[in-house]
């Protein structure tokens, strides 16, 4: 098991920390003291954000965890490797492939068969950012768009345009080598965690480490969990 050395600093005021869910937002307030983790965790972070994580640097095999307790509310945000979840870093092309993305998009939804928590806890919402959202809507949004212009009987003009386009961002798409699955949960727990289990590790075998970070009223910490060691203890 290796362990990291945090470097805390104490600040009065409260923060406000805000998670973007899909078609809404939602804000959870914490007078936690905020957290500045050192080099070797691989983060620098002011308080715990998704827009933080998004800086992380990316490492194939290497997740990030970060924790954050504001009263009974939790907040996880998960960070993996693309290649780790699919077993491929590009666009899925083939039915196997489409199939294996589809598998994970609702494997990330389902909070229960990623982590253990030492007692019950409500999921209160959910959001999944994908490498491909973006392109999965642009797509649906260039079909609207033949359709019409093909009952203005310019669609084959419209069809080179969109076969132009879309060649140029399927190009952008497999050169994008450096994707990452995001996803955040936000809990009500009764009760303080004192223990948390990432059992999400048996679906992605080339999945080596992920490390956590977390913040809780009780206090800070940081450390690296694997396969063999995947529980982290806190609040203790």
């Amino acid at each position: 098991m290796v362990c990291y050395i945090v470097t805390i600093t104490q600040e009065v005021k409260m923060k406000t920390i805000s998670v973007k869910w899909k078609g809404s937002q939602k804000g959870l307030r914490a007078s936690s003291a905020l957290l500045k983790v050192g080099a070797l965790v691989g983060l620098n972070l002011v308080g715990i954000s998704i827009s933080a994580i998004h800086a992380a640097p990316h490492t194939h095999g290497e997740g990030k965890l970060q924790i954050l307790q504001a009263g009974s509310e939790w907040q996880f945000v998960l960070q993996l490797p693309v290649a780790d979840v699919l077993g491929f870093e590009y666009m899925p092309n083939t039915a196997n492939e489409k199939k294996r993305y589809q598998n994970m998009q609702e494997l990330f939804l389902r909070f229960d068969d990623i982590f253990t928590l030492s007692n019950t806890c409500e999921l209160l919402d959910t959001t999944l950012e994908s490498p491909w959202e973006i392109a999965d809507k642009h797509d649906e949004h260039d079909e609207h768009d033949e359709h019409d212009e093909h009952d203005e009987h310019d669609e084959h003009d419209e069809h080179d345009e969109h076969d132009e386009h879309e060649s140029g961002h399927e190009s952008d798409i497999h050169h994008n080598t450096h994707s990452d699955f995001r996803i955040a949960y936000l809990l009500s727990c009764q009760e303080p965690l004192k223990r948390i289990e990432m059992t999400g590790f048996t679906y992605w075998p080339s999945l080596q480490h992920v490390n956590a970070i977390w913040v809780t009223n009780e206090g800070q910490g940081a450390m690296e969990i694997t396969p063999s060691q995947p529980r982290l203890s806190i609040n203790n």
